[in-house]
Order: structure tokens, then sequence, then C-alpha cells
């Protein structure tokens, strides 16, 4: 499996607070049959400043350090970029993406959405970036109107949900959003969004094991393995649902077919 969102990088956020940490984390991940990872330190003006040097500086020390203890993952630098007026240039010059991909996580406000919102992802589209949202499972805006996830879907933009959502972590209604989301063919990627060995559990195993359980195991390795490969690959994703909204009186398209043609 290959995890596209942790915060393993020492001392830089609000994640790992030392190598010890990252590399207590990293056995951890292993053990659970990851073998590629992305580091995604916060990029927050005027709270988590990380840059290019500070990120590859990090990433220099870890992977040696992974080498030394002899664990078996590869390990890709990335960030989790807040959305503000400012953040587009800043990741054109420090090249913020996901493992060296035109693919860019993004973040914002639990409570809301700024009001340019739109506006910040389609100048990232047009730029040549490919927004995931991350965590969207934990937004309000999402939570009280799915049509305007699906929209925002619908315009090209990715979406990446918690794992540790789909067992109650962030909350009940995050847990039944990203439920109704999987149900609905709304999620491209699941994560673990890792924010050090004591913060937010670590299932990823058990996240593959419910997908494959509850949906199936071709879902399992599309949001888990496939999927996130096609990041490392910059490759493209497929977007899953239907090009239009739909009601509870239209026809929802079929995902699951979708989902066996692209194994085919």
């Amino acid at each position: 499996m290959i995890d596209i969102h942790a915060h393993i990088l020492p001392e830089i956020d609000d994640g790992s607070q030392s190598l010890e940490e990252t590399i207590e984390i990293l056995e951890k991940v292993a053990e659970q049959g990851i073998t590629d990872i992305i580091a995604t330190p916060h990029v927050m003006t005027g709270t988590y400043d990380n840059d290019k040097n500070s990120i590859e500086n990090k990433m220099r020390f870890l992977k040696k350090a992974i080498k030394d203890n002899g664990i078996d993952i590869s390990v890709y630098p990335g960030a989790e970029l807040y959305l503000d007026p400012d953040i587009l240039e800043y990741t054109k010059i420090n090249k913020l993406t996901l493992g060296y991909s035109h693919y860019v996580l993004v973040e914002s406000a639990f409570q809301g959405f700024p009001q340019n919102f739109e506006k910040i992802i389609f100048n990232f589209q047009q730029s040549g970036y490919k927004p995931i949202i991350a965590h969207a499972e934990r937004y309000q805006d999402f939570k009280t109107d799915f049509n305007y996830l699906i929209s925002i879907l619908n315009r090209g933009c990715f979406v990446q949900v918690n794992c540790g959502s789909l067992f109650g972590a962030h909350g009940d209604t995050a847990r039944k959003l990203a439920l109704k989301m999987l149900d609905e063919g709304c999620v491209h990627f699941l994560a673990s969004d890792l924010h050090g060995i004591d913060g937010r559990p670590i299932v990823l195993k058990e996240t593959y094991k419910f997908i494959t359980k509850n949906y199936s195991k071709e879902l399992a390795e599309l949001l888990m393995v496939k999927n996130p490969r096609h990041v490392l690959y910059d490759a493209t994703i497929e977007n899953m649902i239907s090009n239009t909204y739909w009601d509870e009186e239209s026809s929802k398209p079929d995902i699951w077919e979708k989902i066996r043609n692209l194994f085919k």
C-alpha cells in the first residue's frame, strides 16, 4: 500500500517531534503493509512556513535514518498546502507537489471554505497542478451540502479521506460522510494523515480490510494502491463520479462497473 498523506518529517509541524519518533512510526506503518509514503508537512503562512529547503533537509536526514535502521519503505517529499491568497505562487517557487508530480495536497479551515475557494482551486489547475482535497470528510461545507462536494469533484478535483474517519476518529458526522462518499464513488484516496506515534491511530491495514469486506478488494486496491501509485508516477487518475449532479429520482452512475473496467 501507498500512503499519500502523513506528517512524519520531524520537528517541522504538528506531526512527529523527533527523528526517533518518525522511525518508530515508519516501522509500524511498514508492518501494516505500507511500501511507500509521502511526507506532507503543513505549509501555512505564519504558522508553518515550510519551504523547499526545510523539507529537503529533513528528507535527507530521514532517508539516512531509514537506511541505518533497515526499514523497508520508500519516502517521498510532499506538503499539505493551506489555501490562502499567496499559496499558489509559494507552491510554484518551492515546488511543493506530491513526490515530484503535478498533484498537490490542499486543505482549508474545517469550519468553512474561503469565499474564493473555487477560484484558488481553478488557478492551481490553470497552472498545471492537480489538486487533491485533504480529509474532505471533515469540512463543514461538505457535511451540510453533499452536492457542493459533487460540484467540486466535477471541476476536476480529487478527494482524500482519512482512514481513521471510517472508524470514528474524527466524530460520527465525519464517519457518516466518509461512508456516503465511498458509497457514491466520491473518494480517490484513503490515507493516514498521521500526526505522531501517540496521535491518530495507525489503521491502514484495518482500512484495507474494511473496504475489502464492505465494498470490494478492487476498491481497496484502487484507493490505497493504484491511485496513490498514479500520483508517484504523475499518471492520470479517473474521476469516479458522473459529470452531472444527481438526486434521489435520477439514476446514479455505475461506479462498480467503472472500477472493474480500471482493472481490465
